[in-house]
């Protein structure tokens, strides 16, 4: 069996100004932050990335309203397409109005679908003071357009900063963390990881492009990364516990409530081979072997064209491996210490301020002689990271799929960092 039963969450502190190293406050001071105005700075950002979180809801609401195919045979609409129209014209398109009465019909039927529950809630919880559903959804569509608008055509550089805070996550992301933690244990044979931090895994509700209708919503990213920790030779089952922390209690609910079950993945890439895109040789390779250490392989029941697919029932146990915390990385740490900490896709959403308090606190739930994973480029990185002592140990790209025609491929990058 892996792992015990689930155990209580270690105790949450917030960071205080005393918390940052001298070097780390030098980095702050240089962006407006010191002693005197670092409570006030904290509070603000939790006011914030509640309401983040709340616009992270709403704006999966929108892309499952504009994409699903499972409450009406409506054709779907991309949602960056959608939002230049918006912009555009400044008005709901007929389309985007027939989805959303469509939507309103399926959130009232009652009918049980995994997925639209999630967004059933979502919706309660909103029109509890009173809104209207139309008036919501119209609302929360030009909110979210005009949003995705300034990432896709705006150019503006800080716009996932400002943006909802998502609940994406991605088998991709998996590929990435394996290539490096197949690098660690190229470059340290004898390492061996028993307890492991996992920052932002997600929770698959509805990515703003490319939703693909099969399975419920799920968190996988812990799963593959004890697939790929016991497959390489770095951890062993039994002795592996892994601690998924996440801002958006949505994403610890479903790991909560995986305890002592044996959930089935639909293990489905995001990106499709179409168009001009295929997927590398190595990419093929990963995914055809991911799932083996945690599950045994199942052909999932609807396949999607051009996707890899497949499914993954979880052997007994591997569920009790994981405990799930929620929590702000920007401003709370864990009483508790990893031999390895991973986080993916989370940096770009977070301000040059914001990165330095949230690789502050990661480090300090870090044991010494462990190591973080990342897949951020943003210089300030290894910046801190100096600033910090944390050697750099590796980095890598991973190339997922050529596209032709294009300048460059579709990849990712990974570095990692030891602590001292």
């Amino acid at each position: 069996m892996l792992g015990l039963n689930a155990s209580a969450s270690p105790a949450l502190h917030e960071i205080t100004w005393t918390d940052l190293a001298p070097p780390m406050q030098s980095l702050l001071g240089a962006r407006g932050i010191d002693h005197a105005s670092f409570g006030a700075y904290v509070a603000d950002v939790r006011r914030r990335d509640r309401e983040r979180v709340r616009d992270g809801d709403l704006d999966h609401l929108m892309y499952y309203a504009l994409q699903s195919s499972a409450f009406t045979n409506l054709p779907p609409i991309e949602p960056a397409t959608s939002a230049k129209a918006f912009a555009q014209h400044a008005t709901i398109p007929p389309p985007v109005q027939d989805r959303f009465t469509a939507l309103t019909s399926a959130l009232r039927d009652r009918a049980h679908d995994a997925r639209l529950s999630y967004f059933r809630e979502i919706v309660e919880r909103e029109r509890a003071s009173g809104t209207p559903l139309p008036r919501l959804l119209s609302e929360q569509y030009a909110r979210a357009m005009r949003s995705l608008y300034e990432k896709e055509f705006a150019a503006a550089g800080d716009a996932y900063q400002r943006r909802g805070l998502s609940t994406d996550t991605s088998v991709e992301a998996g590929y990435v963390v394996y290539l490096g933690l197949a690098a660690l244990h190229a470059l340290e044979p004898d390492r061996r990881v028993r307890r492991v931090l996992v920052v932002g895994p997600g929770l698959d509700l509805a990515p703003r492009t490319g939703l693909v209708d099969v399975g419920d919503p799920q968190s996988y990213q812990p799963f593959a990364i004890i697939d790929a920790l016991v497959g390489l030779g770095l951890a062993d089952r039994a002795a592996l516990r892994v601690r998924a922390l996440d801002i958006n209690p949505r994403v610890t609910d479903w790991m909560t409530r995986a305890h002592g079950t044996r959930p089935r993945l639909s293990l489905i890439s995001s990106i499709a081979e179409r168009d001009g895109v295929r997927f590398t040789a190595d990419y093929r390779e990963y995914f055809a072997a991911v799932g083996r250490s945690v599950g045994v392989e199942q052909r999932l029941a609807r396949a999607a064209a051009g996707h890899l697919s497949k499914s993954i029932q979880v052997s007994a146990g591997v569920t009790d491996a994981i405990d799930a915390t929620t929590a702000d990385i920007v401003v709370d740490r864990l009483d508790e210490r990893f031999d390895l900490a991973i986080i993916t896709n989370v940096f770009p959403y977070l301000s040059d301020r914001d990165l330095l308090l949230a690789i502050t606190n990661i480090v300090a739930m870090i044991a010494p002689g462990g190591v973080l994973l990342h897949n951020e480029s943003r210089p300030l990185v290894a910046e801190a990271s100096h600033a910090l002592g944390l050697p750099l140990i590796h980095s890598r790209s991973a190339v997922i799929a050529t596209v032709e025609g294009a300048k460059s491929p579709l990849y990712d990058a990974v570095w990692l960092h030891r602590v001292p």
